[in-house]
């Protein structure tokens, strides 16, 4: 896919902002020039639109009646890692096991936070009102990390895309529970993932590297080949 006009000088707009700021991204498998999150996503609600009411309602009445379990295990299961999936995956999915897989997904969560970075700055919604982090709202990246690697992995184990999913969308909500991103973030950011692996599909680095990655899990794993 590629990008016309003026979704071109968008991006590489918010790419000059980035270098500027000492962080111009490097990409593996992803060329972001093929892909226009400015041209793609919808922009986020406008402020004090009826659509940026619901989203501050559901974010308050969620942080309002979270449970103290609730708030843990959301806290507890943030990071961005593929081996959050082991409890869908099952035993023999860790990163000692797994080299080749483990530098794959990492590859793949780095090209993915660059791609949701470009677009934050471009937009540069603010974060919901009790929370302190600058960095942007919308589209949210724990969202892309979840629905990319979800996408990758089931279509590596696709006996399990069940239960990957079904985690991948529980780690995207908890930024919801912990008060840090908006429904429509979420949403955007899931798209954003998306986009991203579609795009990645067709590099060759990646399809060489998908190739050896899956053969080595489903070897760990005990499944065939």
């Amino acid at each position: 896919m590629r990008t016309f006009g003026i979704a071109v000088f968008a991006t590489c707009i918010a790419l000059s902002l980035l270098a500027r700021a000492g962080a111009a991204p490097h990409y593996y498998y992803l060329h972001p020039n093929d892909v226009d999150l400015t041209v793609l996503l919808p922009p986020p609600p406008d402020p004090d639109s009826v659509q940026e009411q619901a989203d501050d309602k559901k974010v308050a009445n969620v942080v309002a009646n979270r449970t103290p379990i609730e708030l843990a295990d959301a806290m507890d299961e943030s990071k961005r890692n593929v081996f959050f999936f082991a409890p869908s995956v099952g035993a023999g999915f860790a990163p000692e096991h797994l080299p080749l897989t483990t530098a794959f997904f990492k590859r793949i969560g780095s090209d993915v936070e660059s791609f949701v970075g470009t677009a934050k700055s471009y937009w540069n919604r603010p974060r919901p009102p009790s929370v302190s982090e600058k960095h942007g709202s919308y589209p949210s990246g724990h969202a892309a990390f979840a629905a990319s690697t979800a996408i990758v992995l089931a279509e590596m184990l696709p006996e399990k895309r069940n239960q990957i999913f079904l985690q991948a969308r529980l780690f995207a909500e908890n930024r919801i529970i912990l008060g840090v991103h908006y429904p429509t973030d979420i949403a955007a950011g899931w798209t954003t993932g998306t986009l991203a692996v579609s795009t990645m599909m067709r590099d060759k680095t990646y399809l060489r590297d998908y190739k050896e990655a899956r053969t080595e899990l489903r070897k760990a794993l005990g499944l065939p080949a």
